[in-house]
Parts: C-alpha cells; structure tokens; sequence
C-alpha cells in the first residue's frame, strides 16, 4: 500500500472513531435524560405521597397517668470516700529508711496531710454538685407531677399548657399556617388552617418507554380528591397528635381553608371539613394503609365535597351537639 492509501486508512479509521465516539455520547446523553427524567418523576411522587400521608407521623405518646404516679427523686447522702481513703493512706504511713530518697519522712507524710485536705474539698465539691442536681430534679419532679394530676384531672388550664409546648417543639409546614384551639374541661376542639388547594400540583408526570418526561395536566376529578385527602390528612394528623398528648377520649378537629366569600367578595378562613375523632376507633386504624378521605367515614363528621366543584363550606360540629 502506498503513502496515500496508507493516509486514506487512517482517515477512514479517525472517521469510525469520531462516530463511535458520537454514538457513545449520544447513549450517555439518552442515558443520562432517563435519569433525570426518573428522578422527577420520582420527586412528584414523593411530594404527592407527602400530602396524603400527613397524619402516619404522630408526636411521640405520653404516659401522664405514669407521670403522675411517678417517685420522688431520692435525696443524696454526704459522701466521703476521697476523704476515708486519703485518711487510711496518712494512717498507715511509715517512715522507711529510704525516705532520705525522697525528701524524708516529715516531707513525705506532709504530702499525705496535704492530700487529706484536698480530698476532704473534693468531695465537699462533690456533695454540693449532687445537692444541686438533687434540688433541679426535685423541682423539675414537683413541675412534672402537678401537670400530669392537672391533666388527668381533665384541667383545661394544664391542656392549654400542653398543647401551646407541643405547638413550640413540633412544626409541620404540610399542616398549614396555624392551628387554633377551643379548650374545656372535657374537650379540645382544634381548628388548623390548612393551605388551599394550590398545595396539589395541577399537572401530571410519569415516564415513557422511551426515557422522555410526560406531564399532562391533572383532571379536575383528581386534583380535587387529592386535595381532599390531603385536608382529611391534615384532620388525622392533628387528632392524632391530640390523643398522644392528652388522656382525651375524643377530640373535635375543624379545618379551615381561605375561600372565596361570595358575599363580600373576599377570601376569609373557611371551615371545609368538621370532625368529631374518638379515640377507641382511631386506635384501630392502620393509619399507613387508609385512605384519609375515606377514614371519615369512620367518625361523626361534615363535610361537602364534589369531584367537580371540590369543598364547599359547612357548619362545624359543637361539643353541644354532639
């Protein structure tokens, strides 16, 4: 083959590589939108299952019977046991002939006085350190006791108390802007603004065979049930926190929404959906395999809803009527 040949050869080879090379990066190209394509998909899911599952993560239950019943803190004895043992240590000292060695005898049993001194100051330390902690715990004992008997007792003073800690230490953001309470003695009736239906995406994702995103826009049939299940979640999530914070055996939940007042033309809160929650029969739902709007069904409630209009308002449920 000559020099030409030789040239066209490697020409041609350079040619099979440079579409090797396009054909690679095209497939990683390809590859790589399935991924991303895969993982919005997976992001709407997630965000949708979010919203319909509010009410599985409940506050952690407390035992305020137990609490109430709950021992004192025993108060701690002086100890003394750096001091006894430095005082054994001085008591069998004995000169030895090598004490020379090490300063003499006289230096070598002021070292142990010394020593006698200072384990005497640490375990004063130690008492006074335990004494402290002793009051703290008494104190914090007393505190604990007292609003467990209030809260038993059904106090409405001590289920106010509880309910604004709990506000303070839990935050959930999918709930809506507030919960606002109306406390008796016998009952807790909360009222959550939830957020409106702007909260549910009006579009659809799902993969294709071929790795592209398909997003289609919601049916109104759906993107309304899936606001209602989101509001029932949400009415769920608040009773079933009540329950595990309170020795209630039922809780009132009203959720309110800003809708459109025809009357004044204005947007002001709303009620949507008015439940009366028993604590026996919410123990027996599987809360992670229900649908929420469904689980209504389950307690006295209100609520207008239509797969075409969605919500409408309603009167809420009263301790009174009930």
């Amino acid at each position: 083959m000559g020099w030409k040949g030789t040239m066209r050869s490697i020409s041609a080879a350079s040619r099979r590589m440079e579409k090797e090379a396009a054909r690679r990066h095209k497939e990683a190209e390809k590859i790589q939108t399935a991924m991303d394509v895969a993982a919005d998909v997976e992001s709407w899911e997630n965000y949708i299952g979010n919203l319909l599952n509010v009410h599985t993560d409940l506050a952690e239950y407390i035992d305020w019977d137990g609490l109430s019943r709950k021992p004192q803190p025993k108060e701690p004895h002086p100890k003394s046991h750096h001091h006894d043992q430095a005082r054994e240590e001085l008591a069998s000292f004995k000169p030895g002939m090598f004490d020379f060695l090490k300063g003499g005898s006289i230096k070598r049993r002021k070292v142990l006085e010394d020593a006698v001194d200072q384990a005497a100051r640490q375990d004063a330390m130690e008492n006074e350190k335990a004494i402290t902690s002793y009051t703290e715990d008494l104190a914090s004992w007393k505190a604990d006791c007292d609003l467990a008997k209030r809260v038993v007792e059904r106090e409405s003073a001590a289920i106010q108390e509880v309910i604004t800690e709990m506000q303070s230490l839990s935050q959930n953001d999918l709930i809506g802007s507030s919960v606002q309470f109306s406390i008796g003695d016998n009952y807790v009736h909360a009222k959550p603004q939830v957020h409106t239906d702007e909260i549910v995406p009006d579009y659809r994702r799902k993969q294709l065979a071929s790795g592209k995103l398909s997003e289609t826009k919601m049916p109104v049939g759906q993107f309304n049930e899936l606001y209602q299940d989101y509001v029932a979640s949400v009415a769920l999530k608040v009773a079933g926190d009540l329950f595990q914070i309170l020795p209630l055996e039922e809780v009132f939940v009203t959720c309110e929404c800003n809708m459109l007042n025809s009357a004044t033309g204005h947007k002001e809160p709303t009620p949507i959906l008015s439940v009366q929650f028993v604590r026996e029969t919410m123990r027996q739902l599987n809360l992670s395999g229900i649908d929420p709007s469904n689980a209504m069904a389950n307690f006295n409630h209100n609520m207008k809803f239509s797969k075409t209009k969605g919500f409408s308002a309603i009167a809420p449920l009263t301790e009174d009527r009930c």
